[in-house]
């Protein structure tokens, strides 16, 4: 794959420390080893500004760099020389219990080596609200479509974290299972499948508040899956680490031989 080939230019707003914002260029490339410290440096920005410090299993600086070359990718998006985002995509071992995300929602063993993880996204806070992660998903699955090794798709996402689980779920993602990972972090398993479209059974679809971690293990455990977010009453005024009491997950039933 080569490092420097262009993925899109445009136009993005920077926020500005007066409250106001500029219009600045942007440009999405793949990322080689020469830009890692610039990754790790975004990186600690993320962890730093987080609400929850359980929202985010940071890389360490050896872990990060195996996500450029056979075993995967990362795209970055530049403001001017200034990296303001990137995306991983992981090629997990087939094996390998912790990363290989097919594991923990049952994918046969014959297709495991057909597993892809969008594995970490990170947007500087000054250019939230520019659709940059969406930007970049829609780019790492078509690359990964084209590719045609890898097409059982799987990401985590903490469900305190409102904003990744929403562009995951308009990504194409549904949410397949609720569990602890990295240590006892609570994320959801999301998942598509890049060669056949998820089917659901025809029935009444059940919601139960994205918050509500007890509530939706039960669903969960019933072979429902999430597919999409539901709005309630007092977004305008709840305060951004607050945002998964206002939504409920709407769940359905999935039909299990989706993966075959």
């Amino acid at each position: 794959m080569e490092t420097r080939q262009l993925l899109e230019t445009g136009m993005i707003e920077e926020k500005l420390e007066d409250s106001g914002a500029q219009e600045v260029e942007y440009s999405m490339t793949f990322l080689d080893e020469s830009y890692m410290p610039q990754i790790m440096d975004l990186q600690e920005i993320i962890v730093q500004n987080l609400s929850r410090q359980d929202m985010l299993q940071a890389f360490s600086y050896d872990f990060m760099k195996e996500h450029i070359g056979p075993k995967g990718f990362i795209m970055g998006i530049f403001a001017g020389k200034r990296l303001v985002a990137f995306r991983n995509v992981y090629y997990p071992d087939s094996q390998d219990a912790e990363w290989n995300l097919g594991i923990d929602i049952g994918i046969p063993d014959k297709e495991l080596s057909r597993v892809a993880n969008l594995q970490m996204v990170c947007v500087h806070p000054t250019f939230r609200g520019n659709a940059l992660a969406s930007k970049m998903n829609r780019h790492a699955l078509r690359l990964l479509k084209e590719q045609n090794t890898h097409y059982h798709i799987c990401a985590t996402v903490s469900p305190y974290n409102f904003w990744n689980v929403r562009i995951l779920l308009k990504s194409g993602f549904v949410i397949r299972k609720l569990k602890d990972k990295y240590g006892g972090k609570i994320r959801y398993v999301v998942y598509q499948n890049l060669k056949r479209p998820i089917q659901f059974e025809v029935e009444t679809s059940i919601s139960a508040r994205l918050n509500d971690i007890e509530e939706q293990k039960k669903l969960f455990s019933t072979g429902l899956c999430g597919v999409a977010l539901e709005q309630l009453a007092g977004l305008e005024s709840a305060p951004r680490e607050d945002l998964a009491g206002c939504f409920n997950v709407l769940f359905k039933k999935l039909k299990l031989d989706h993966e075959r």
